[in-house]
């Protein structure tokens, strides 16, 4: 399906970006890995290519160019292409649920990890995405589509922005070739660091405003990405799939 291409995956250590690699190396995808924490991101490579998979890892912040550049010319230096780019990184990063506790140092950290991660990937690989025809998947959230109270008003607007500035590259680099889409999660078992937010509230009550009333698994999300990346979905740009089990209809 996917002829040999190149992925570049941000935040692609553990959770859902590994997910992501690991499933979509199965179809023959090579692998550029990128992730803050160089550890984890390691042993993760190091497993991949246990199992045959032709995947790097680039040690960087999805928030600061110069790690960027850095991501996308090793990507180039070592198999020659991009042909897809998926900006899982991102995050609510830890900051208080309430708008009055959030300080200025806070918000600006939720907008880097999505807002400007997101977008610099994407300014970052054009030159590269033009001449494969690539495609662009972002991370948006059900938090961005709904404005969930549950979730911080900063982390809801970065995902808000997310979903923008993919309808509008969706605009603009469609006649490069190029589909630009977004994935919103709902509730999803996504992890240790997710495992400890649900833990503080009450699942079951949570789960009653979800139509299928349960939480998705990390591969219906990851099966999510993998279609808008490939071929079955080339008429597809400027969507937002939503996977949440119904409990946002657009």
């Amino acid at each position: 399906m996917f002829n040999n291409q190149v992925a570049l995956i941000t935040g692609a250590a553990r959770g859902l970006g590994l997910d992501v690699a690991q499933r979509i190396a199965h179809q023959g995808v090579k692998l550029v890995l990128s992730d803050i924490d160089g550890e984890a991101l390691n042993d993760s490579v190091n497993n991949l290519k246990k199992a045959g998979v032709k995947a790097i890892g680039v040690k960087g912040n999805a928030a600061v160019v110069a790690d960027i550049e850095l991501m996308v010319h090793t990507a180039i230096e070592t198999f020659g292409q991009i042909n897809i780019l998926v900006n899982n990184a991102g995050g609510s990063a830890h900051t208080p649920l309430l708008l009055e506790k959030v300080t200025e140092e806070e918000f600006d950290r939720v907008m880097n990890w999505n807002v400007r991660s997101t977008f610099f990937c994407c300014k970052t690989a054009l030159p590269h995405l033009r001449q494969s025809k690539g495609v662009i998947v972002n991370m948006a959230s059900i938090s961005g589509r709904s404005g969930w109270e549950l979730l911080s008003p900063q982390y809801s607007a970065a995902k808000a922005a997310i979903i923008g500035m993919t309808r509008n590259l969706a605009k603009h680099l469609g006649p490069d070739g190029i589909r630009v889409n977004a994935v919103a999660p709902g509730f999803i078992k996504s992890g240790e660091r997710a495992e400890k937010v649900w833990q503080s509230r009450n699942e079951q009550d949570v789960l009653k405003l979800v139509p299928l009333r349960e939480r998705g698994e990390m591969e219906d999300i990851s099966n999510a990405i993998i279609f808008l990346c490939s071929d079955s979905s080339k008429y597809i740009t400027g969507a937002v799939l939503d996977v949440n089990g119904g409990f946002v209809t657009a």
